[in-house]
């Protein structure tokens, strides 16, 4: 099997699978219990959509800013830029493929 083919298949699904941590991750914890909605765009960026004139929470605007930062550094990312954990949940997912 040529290396570099697996390769560029190992890392797409590792970025897949650190946007949907991020993903989960923002709207499990960070905005559970929020009246807010929150919109994830075809780029995988959080936007917030709130009824016209309320306030928007901090917490909720730093934890989209955090989110959409994070989303924003994927497509640069290299194999070596991801955890243990996440190589680990690669490998149980994708092991036979």
């Amino acid at each position: 099997m040529n290396k570099k083919p697996h390769s560029t298949f190992k890392l797409q699904k590792l970025k897949e699978l650190r946007q949907k941590e991020l993903e989960k991750n923002l709207l499990d914890v960070h905005l559970k219990g929020y009246d807010h909605y929150v919109f994830i765009d075809e780029r995988k960026k959080a936007n917030l959509v709130a009824k016209d004139g309320l306030w928007i929470v901090e917490h909720i605007r730093t934890a989209i800013l955090k989110y959409n930062y994070e989303i924003d550094k994927i497509p640069k990312l290299l194999i070596k830029d991801f955890s243990n954990k996440e190589i680990l949940t690669y490998e149980k997912i994708y092991a036979n493929s």
